[in-house]
């Protein structure tokens, strides 16, 4: 036997000596008054009853109670454990003393008794924080397949399953620290705190994730003034839903699917300021300030972002279309209670906007909701060498909802519009200048456009529109054999105006008249907007001379057809444009 193997011999049996001079009965009284006060004092919960205790000292010391109950001296937890398990320090045994590094709880369910008000996620997870805050240190405490219950008296407010963490030792004054993983509400959630309990500025680290999102927060606790700053991260592949697993989902979320959002964060309780923001919003960058307060029973969004460039017609085809494709309005609930549950006040500056292919530039948007209101509004923008404005307005009435609808447009070049509109506009030239003013109620959008009466006008200056030539239709109404395809060539005019009263869904012309070189026009008729339907009839007429054509304008909205009328055998036909 070598020198070194006999001095490690030597050193064993010493320790199986002081060992064995200690008492290690398994009596209960002996349990309750040594092994559980030890485990309460390393881990601050008070055992109340167990089954069974027992005791194994190789490889390891370690002291297993089952049917374990258990409770925090305050009353701010309490439940129940399958098992616990204690590893005593082998050093301390030596020494004649119960001491442990590392205590389990397998299966347990834990109450947290929370304040009735208010409602919050802070309360929820005050008062487990405090508890561990209070203790002067800790043992490592390791919880495996857990539950952990939110309580208010005899109502459960949330709960944590499948609950596996470890949090660590440390000694007074060290901040507490842990990291596992919880199902919440159907989704694996994963999570890792830092959480300090003294000093005026110490640091304070949280990471949140599961597959709806993740939000993290590095930065420094005020000790005082109980106010967290730092940077944060948040990250949603589909806001709505995160929302909804978080907690009700306002409908005015569903404006947006994807959000990376990077900040400089001061949180308050419920308050939380952000600047120095960066956020993408389904790819689309804004900077700017955001303020959140959720201390009252209505949360409230407020704040200012600019960007290079925003999709806007994303955010209505997001909200639900009001029209169907056959050009029928829906049946869709307008949920204004649900769009006005929380309140907002935006304000948006954009260098360059979308409206799916239309493009507008220096736009200042704004958007405010309070309860049973609802405004957004375009308050100014470039478009096209002339600048537009629109605003929708929407109050709470018994019936649903009174929406107010405004559009503005001042000398747009329909040109440069055209490009990005074809299919809209289909070669038609000149400066439009018009409004329009409607209002409307009810408690779905097929209500509210058949309801809607106002007015709008609009007038065109020097433009020409291609697809049809008037100067070929009086030609056939007067030399049939001479005319060429009227359904071809362009017609340039001077001046077209066109006013209309609406009433009940149903827009009336008041005036339309349009005059170019060697011809006049004048409607009558009216478009049926629940529809989508246009009923018009009119009149082409040379200047000079007697030929005239009449013709009637009759189909949906995006497929009208023209039919002049030549005399009882011809009836040609077109389409307008």
């Amino acid at each position: 036997m070598t020198r070194r193997a006999s001095i490690l011999g030597l050193a064993v049996a010493a320790v199986l000596l002081a060992l064995g001079l200690q008492s290690w009965g398994l009596a209960l009284a002996l349990v309750e008054r040594h092994v559980v006060a030890g485990i309460e004092k390393r881990v601050g919960l008070k055992v109340t009853s167990l089954k069974r205790a027992e005791f194994a000292f190789l490889p390891l010391p370690r002291i297993s109670l089952s049917g374990v109950t258990f409770a925090a001296p305050d009353g701010s937890l309490s439940g129940t454990a399958v098992r616990l398990r204690a590893r005593a320090r082998l050093l301390s045994l030596v020494a004649g003393q119960l001491d442990f590094d590392r205590v389990d709880l397998i299966g347990p369910e834990i109450d947290i008794a929370v304040p009735n008000e208010p409602e919050s996620y802070a309360n929820w997870v005050a008062p487990p924080l405090a508890y561990l805050s209070a203790l002067k240190g800790e043992t490592q405490l390791v919880i495996s397949s857990g539950s952990l219950m939110a309580r208010s008296g005899s109502t459960i407010l949330t709960t944590l399953r499948d609950v596996n963490l470890v949090i660590e030792d440390r000694d007074e004054g060290e901040p507490v620290a842990f990291a596992g993983s919880f199902t919440w509400r159907g989704e694996t959630t994963r999570v890792n705190l830092l959480w300090p309990v003294t000093g005026e500025r110490a640091r304070v680290a949280l990471a949140l994730s599961s597959n709806l999102m993740s939000f993290r927060l590095n930065g420094t606790r005020l000790g005082a003034q109980g106010v967290t700053t730092g940077q944060i991260e948040f990250n949603a592949r589909a806001l709505p839903d995160a929302l909804a697993w978080i907690g009700p989902r306002p409908r005015i979320a569903t404006l947006v699917r994807q959000v990376e959002l990077t900040a400089e964060a001061q949180i308050a309780g419920d308050n939380i300021s952000l600047s120095n923001v960066i956020a993408k919003l389904d790819g689309d960058q804004l900077e700017g300030a955001l303020k959140l307060d959720g201390s009252g029973a209505r949360r409230v969004l407020s704040g200012t972002l600019a960007g290079a460039e925003f999709d806007l017609a994303r955010l209505l085809r997001q909200a639900g279309q009001p029209l169907s494709g056959t050009g029928v309005a829906d049946e869709t609930p307008l949920e204004f209670d649900s769009w006005t549950a929380h309140d907002v006040d935006l304000r948006i500056s954009l260098d360059a906007a979308r409206i799916g292919t239309a493009k507008l530039g220096d736009l200042a948007a704004q958007l405010l909701v309070r309860k049973g209101r609802f405004e957004a509004a375009v308050l100014r923008a470039a478009a096209y060498g002339g600048s537009a404005r629109a605003r929708i307005l929407a109050t709470a009435v018994p019936a649903g909802a009174e929406v107010k609808l405004q559009l503005g447009l001042d000398r747009v070049n329909l040109a440069q519009a055209g490009a990005d509109l074809p299919e809209l506009l289909g070669g038609l030239t000149g400066f439009a200048t018009g409004q329009i003013a409607l209002d409307g109620s009810g408690d779905s959008f097929e209500q509210v456009v058949g309801s809607l009466t106002g007015r709008a006008n609009a007038t065109l200056r020097q433009g020409e529109f291609k697809g049809m030539a008037f100067g070929e239709l009086l030609r056939r109404a007067e030399k049939p054999a001479a005319a060429r395809d009227w359904r071809h060539g362009k017609t340039a005019f001077d001046t077209a105006q066109f006013a209309a009263l609406a009433n009940r869904g149903v827009l009336t012309l008041t005036e339309a008249q349009m005059a170019g070189p060697g011809y006049a026009l004048s409607m009558t008729g009216s478009a049926d907007l629940g529809r989508r339907w246009l009923e018009l009839t009119g009149q082409l007429s040379a200047t000079s001379g007697s030929a005239r054509t009449p013709f009637e304008i009759r189909g949906p909205f995006n497929d009208a057809a023209f039919t002049p009328t030549f005399d009882a055998a011809i009836h040609p036909t077109g389409s307008l444009r």
